[in-house]
This record gives structure tokens, C-alpha cells and sequence, in this order.
């Protein structure tokens, strides 16, 4: 039964995706708690390492774009993987042997630009072996390959917390390599990207990306909507435990809900949403009309329960707008352009996290005792999104663009 799920490419691509996020998050969630509590390194130093992180995943993925289209898409998502492998190893070497932070930023910035290469490799590999209307399915299952590596990851660092943190850094490394491994048997190169190797990518040029307005529209709308969601993990962390007054256990809860949530409600709302055939300009107006009042509803919130509430209404914009925007500009892209149009959005989207927590925390400061002002300040932003989605899909139906 198993053997006979995992034949499908898309089911074995989800299932790469489970191995690489969950060996990431066995040990990303517990960095700050390692050098901070056992190197004894200030909170304002350890802090550090997230923009420097950001920053790397921001540039990377213009190189891994390209590289993905006139190298290849199997061949990227392997050295992402392998890349990521060896710098793991590094690091555990390092937690060994005590090296000073300024090492531990470099290789983990490093890390983190590495990691692109296998994402922008697999969502152009993924748009080789569908048809434009399998796509939103499949990257739902990309979707929660993903968050199930995340739901387990943590539980599994957090009890092995005890160990040395370099066999932490070991076992993640060791995971790495399986899934290089794996992808290398299951993920086998494809005649579409063959034949755009051949002659499509090389004449592809960054202006194609640019004079694209139904690209560049999807991505303007969807950097401020990344704005948004950037929230749930930076200003609301802060916000649910010191102005509703919850615990962190109780915030770690609330945490594993959304990702237990993607899993249960991800494939339903994709159904839903293809079930009325809709553009997907207008499938990400629903996520987005989903976020802003989830986002909105947190200014309410005055205990867990009702925090719990306005995440799984975040969780289900998630649902809504992450398998939507992929497939939406994956059939945007042009024959050797799959791998620069994926690049083009994973660096929007790495932009969007990195700027929002900042706008985030500067609002939290000028209002800490308002929640609405804040959260509903913060929701204008979907508001916008979601405007502005509406705007490209009046021109998609007007000029009579096809792609759902």
C-alpha cells in the first residue's frame, strides 16, 4: 500500500518535502535556546542570525532560478539537499568544538540560501510532470508533506534536547542525505525540462520576467499579503503571551494547530475551491478575505480559545492562497522559465517575511495597549491584497485569460 502511494511522483515529491522540513525543524526551533542558554550568547546577538538567514533566502533563489532552468531541476534539488547535508555536518563540528558565533551566523546564512535550491528545483520539477489543472492538488500535497515534517520536528528536538546539541546537528545532516537519496530514485529527470534546456532557457531573459503584468500583478498583491502573514509567527508570538496573557505551552499549542490544521483542511479546500472551477486570482481573494478577518479577530481575543479560533480562520487562508499562488504562477511561466517564475515568487516571499515582522513589531510599540488598532491596521493589508487580486482577475476574465 505504501510502496504503491509513493509511486506517484507527486505523492513521492510531497513525501521528499516531509523528510527535508522535518529535518530542519528538529533543530531550527531550538538554535536560540542553544546558543543563548548553553553558550551563553544575549538575546540582541543570537537575534542576529533571523535577518542574516532572511537575507540569504532573499538573493538566493535569483541563482537558484536559473541554474533550476538551464541546468536542471533534479540536479538542484539535490545539491540542496546534499549542500544542506554537508553544512549540517559543519555546524555539528562547530557545536562540538565551541566556535564562536560569528561562524555559527556565516554557515547557518549559508544554510539557509542553500535550502532554496531544492525548493525552486522541486516547484518547477512539480510543474514538469502535471497539467496546469492537477496543479493546485499537487502543490496541496506539497503543502502537507511540509507541515507534517513540521508538526513532527519539534516534538522529536524537544525530547531530544537533552543530547549534546551536535547530535541534533548530526541527525538532521543524516536526514538530509536520506532525502537526497530518496529524491535521487524517485525523481527522475523529465522530457519537458529536456527540451527546454535545449534552446527555451537559454534565451530566456529577466525583462520577460518584468514586462510579465499578470506575473508581476500576482506577485505586487501577493508581497503585501506576505506582509500579513508574516505576523503569525513574529508580533503575534509577543502579542498572545504579554498582552492576552497566555503561556508559552499554551502558544506552542496554538502553534501545532495550524500546522495539524493544514494537514486535516488542505486537500477539502483545495476541492472546494476547484469544485467552482474559479481563476486563481479569485481562489486567492478568498484566502485573503480568510486572513484578514483571522488576523482581524486577534484584536478580540482576550484568552487561548479565542486566539485558537483566530488561527485556525489564519490557517484556513493558508489552505486557500499557498497551493493557489504556486500553481497560479507556475501556469504563468513560459517553456524554459519555470525555474526563474518559481525563483521570482520565493523571492517575494522571502522579501515579505523579512519586511513584515519589522512593520509588525515598529506598530506593536506605537500601540502595545490597542489590539484593535493594531490587528485591524494590520488586516488593511489583506484588505489591500485581496483588492487588488480582484483587479487582475477583472483583466484575466476581460481579456479572456484561461488559466484557472
Amino acid at each position: 500500500m505504501v510502496f504503491q502511494f509513493l509511486r506517484d511522483r507527486a505523492n513521492s515529491l510531497a513525501f521528499a518535502w516531509t523528510i527535508n522540513s522535518l529535518a530542519y525543524s528538529i533543530v531550527y526551533p531550538f538554535l536560540p535556546i542553544y546558543l543563548h542558554s548553553e553558550r551563553g550568547y544575549p538575546m540582541t546577538t543570537v537575534g542576529l542570525i533571523f535577518p542574516l538567514m532572511g537575507a540569504a533566502i532573499i538573493v538566493s533563489p535569483l541563482i537558484a532560478g536559473t541554474l533550476t532552468d538551464r541546468i536542471g531541476r533534479r540536479l538542484m534539488m539535490q545539491f540542496g539537499q546534499t549542500g544542506r547535508a554537508v553544512l549540517f555536518a559543519v555546524l555539528a563540528v562547530m557545536a562540538f568544538c565551541h566556535a564562536p558565533f560569528w561562524l555559527f551566523a556565516a554557515v547557518l546564512m549559508v544554510n539557509a540560501g542553500v535550502g532554496t535550491f531544492f525548493q525552486v528545483g522541486s516547484d518547477a520539477y512539480l510543474s514538469d510532470i502535471s497539467r496546469p489543472e492537477e496543479r493546485p492538488r499537487m502543490f496541496s500535497r506539497i503543502r502537507i508533506g511540509t507541515n507534517i515534517g513540521w508538526a513532527l520536528g519539534p516534538m522529536l528536538g524537544s525530547f531530544l534536547i537533552g543530547t549534546p546539541f551536535w547530535l541534533l546537528f548530526l541527525l538532521t545532516c543524516a536526514l538530509c542525505l536520506l532525502g537526497a537519496w530518496y529524491t535521487g530514485r524517485v525523481c527522475k529527470p523529465t522530457v519537458r525540462h529536456a527540451a527546454a534546456v535545449s534552446g527555451a532557457a537559454a534565451r530566456f531573459t529577466v525583462g520577460r520576467l518584468l514586462s510579465d503584468r499578470w506575473l508581476t500583478g500576482t506577485l505586487g498583491c501577493s508581497f503585501v499579503l506576505f506582509l500579513l502573514t508574516s505576523q503569525l509567527y513574529s508580533v503575534m508570538s509577543v502579542y498572545a503571551t504579554g498582552v492576552v496573557g497566555i503561556s508559552p505551552s499554551a502558544l506552542g499549542l496554538i502553534y501545532s494547530l495550524n500546522g495539524f490544521a493544514i494537514i486535516v483542511f488542505q486537500m477539502p479546500m483545495t476541492w472546494l475551491l476547484e469544485r467552482f472551477r474559479l481563476l486563481f486570482p479569485v481562489r486567492l481573494v478568498v484566502g485573503a478575505a480568510l486572513y484578514t478577518a483571522g488576523y482581524f479577530s486577534l484584536g478580540f481575543a482576550q484568552n487561548a480559545g479565542m486566539m485558537a479560533v483566530s488561527v485556525l480562520t489564519i490557517t484556513l487562508g493558508e489552505a486557500a492562497v499557498m497551493p493557489s499562488v504556486y500553481s497560479g504562477v507556475s501556469r504563468l511561466a513560459p517553456a524554459g522559465g519555470t525555474g526563474r517564475y518559481m525563483a521570482s515568487l520565493e523571492l517575494i516571499r522571502g522579501v515579505g517575511y523579512a519586511v513584515g515582522p519589522f512593520l509588525g513589531a515598529t506598530l506593536f510599540d506605537c500601540w502595545p495597549g490597542r489590539p484593535l488598532l493594531l490587528w485591524g491596521t494590520l488586516s488593511l493589508l489583506g484588505v489591500a491584497a485581496a483588492s487588488g487580486y480582484v483587479l487582475l482577475a477583472r483583466r484575466m476574465i476581460a481579456t479572456r485569460y484561461l488559466h484557472s
